[in-house]
């Protein structure tokens, strides 16, 4: 009688193992440059780069969409955010630009007018027949006085001034006017252009009466 053998034995066959989970770089790079877009769209100058980064974030989550076999929330996230960046920093670039033009444009007006000619009169009128005037006239970074003694009433004198053409531009004026011993009331008076910019009244012996304008 035979011994009787046994079959040979075959190894196990291992059960198969789950694939390993994939990232999604160009998903990453998206929603970082979202976040970053996000951030400085309201910042000047800032939002100009801003611009580039949304732009750059949309390119790379499509790519991240596109991708087999990669998470898409992550391209989804920064797809959206990459997006409302982009969108928001367009708009307060032209935003931005429209208030710097403006207040460039209201500047260079104002010193345009400043620098203009303009009319100055200095009018002083009264009951006295011996008044001490003084006048002085700050224009275009110089300065000026003069005087009248003994003056008889009403007087007028008329200047033209010039404003600077670098920066801002300021003139001022004065005029003084004092009454003799004869007395009575005295009125001073400064117009620029037409426009009374400072008028005041004295009266009495000696009375003095001072305006000041600037344009």
């Amino acid at each position: 009688m035979s011994d009787l053998q046994s079959p040979p034995a075959f190894p196990a066959t291992p059960a198969p193992q789950p694939e390993p989970k994939r990232g999604n770089g160009f998903g990453i790079a998206a929603l970082v440059l979202g976040i970053v877009t996000v951030v400085g769209f309201a910042i000047p100058f800032v939002n100009y780069a801003a611009i580039a980064t949304g732009a750059i974030g949309i390119v790379f989550a499509i790519l991240g969409l596109v991708a087999k076999g990669r998470p898409r929330g992550t391209s989804i996230a920064g797809l959206v955010l990459s997006g409302i960046g982009l969108i928001l920093s367009i708009v307060m670039v032209v935003v931005y630009s429209a208030i710097f033009f403006g207040v460039s444009k209201a500047v260079d007006d104002s010193n345009k007018a400043a620098a203009a000619e303009h009319t100055v009169t200095y009018t002083v009128s009264g009951d006295s027949t011996d008044s001490d005037i003084t006048w002085s006239t700050y224009t275009d970074g110089s300065s000026g006085t003069e005087q009248a003694s003994d003056a008889a009433l009403p007087w007028t004198k008329e200047v033209t001034v010039k404003g600077s053409t670098e920066g801002f531009s300021f003139n001022s004026f004065t005029l003084s006017a004092m009454n003799g011993e004869t007395g009575g009331a005295i009125t001073c008076e400064i117009k620029v252009d037409g426009e009374v910019v400072s008028t005041k009244t004295a009266s009495g012996q000696y009375a003095s009466a001072t305006c000041t304008g600037s344009n």
